[in-house]
């Protein structure tokens, strides 16, 4: 099986990575020449519980791949996920299933414009990675992994992806309803992504408020309405539950929001799919929702101001 990786940044390379030391045929595709060019010459370098290790790779730019493949997964950010499907569009034919597991909301409108829904799937995790610089990776902690076909049916592809990914460590399990799963995954990196941001630490220290329980309300109460009126169902109690769970140092608790480590480096977020396209969505519906409005653009400003205000820091 041929697999492309397409946006080889912090997730795409811990999944691409996993698939790879499972013996899969994978290629790493991304637009960040720098970062392409490091992993061709150096390889992959992760560091890990395991320490540092580094693994050859192959990796290129879209525009230098070669296809078709058999599993085509997207892992960029998603307000990427336009142009990488404009460019890898030769890397897919009429047999390839499409897999994406990006957050945020809009990623799967984007993608059904270049194919066709029975070639489609779509997943969530609680994985965590950061890219500390070109071809440089961490990624601790343990996560799980769900997906689906977009249009809910129990496909023999599905069960193949689901065997593929568990049989590369990636504990993955069929979702019961793939864009609930979305949103829920949404609203969980609506509420931690920018409050790790804003109070410029890791997860776990976010959970270490005394007062968390009544923001975590505020803010879960709000993103709950909003997807009811787009007739979507997220039990408050599962997503209260995935979001303590992160807060677990053993999960992601010590790791360093991808809002933040993109603020510090001067580079967009993916707030306009988060709480932007909360609060969006909200307002088609005539919905208040100030708590993920006020967030949004406080994260907006510190996006004007990219990487000048943070400090660097790792994960302990």
């Amino acid at each position: 099986m041929k697999i492309i990786v397409a946006g080889a940044g912090a997730m795409g390379s811990r999944f691409g990575l996993a698939l790879l030391k499972a013996g899969y045929n994978v290629f790493f595709v991304d637009e960040w020449e720098e970062h392409v060019e490091a992993l061709q010459k150096h390889g992959l370098k992760v560091n890990s519980e395991k320490g540092i290790e580094t693994y050859p790779v192959y990796a290129s730019t879209p525009e230098k791949s070669k296809g078709p493949c058999d599993l085509f997964i997207i892992l960029t950010k998603a307000m990427q996920t336009k142009q990488m499907m404009e460019k890898c569009q030769y890397l897919i034919d009429e047999k390839t299933s499409v897999l994406t597991i990006q957050n945020g909301l809009g990623n799967l409108e984007v993608i059904k414009q270049y194919v066709p829904e029975q070639n489609l799937f779509a997943g969530v995790t609680t994985y965590a990675s950061r890219l500390i610089g070109p071809g440089k990776i961490e990624a601790f902690g343990l996560g799980e992994t769900e997906l689906m076909q977009v249009n809910n049916k129990k496909t023999k592809n599905v069960t193949e992806i689901i065997n593929l990914f568990n049989h590369a460590g990636i504990q993955t399990a069929q979702s019961e309803n793939v864009i609930e799963s979305i949103w829920k995954k949404a609203a969980f990196n609506s509420i931690l992504n920018p409050l790790c941001t804003l109070m410029q630490n890791t997860v776990s220290s976010v959970g270490s408020y005394s007062n968390i329980e009544i923001l975590l309300e505020e803010l879960m109460n709000e993103i709950i309405f909003v997807a009811r009126a787009e007739k979507v169902s997220i039990v408050k109690s599962e997503l209260n539950k995935m979001i303590q769970d992160a807060f677990d140092p053993n999960m992601s608790g010590n790791h360093f929001s991808s809002m933040y480590q993109d603020v510090n480096k001067g580079r967009k977020t993916e707030i306009e799919h988060l709480n932007g396209a909360i609060v969006h969505i909200a307002e088609k519906h005539h919905i208040s929702v100030p708590n993920h409005k006020l967030i949004y653009h406080l994260i907006s400003m510190l996006e004007e101001t990219a990487g000048e205000s943070f400090p660097e820091k790792t994960n302990k």
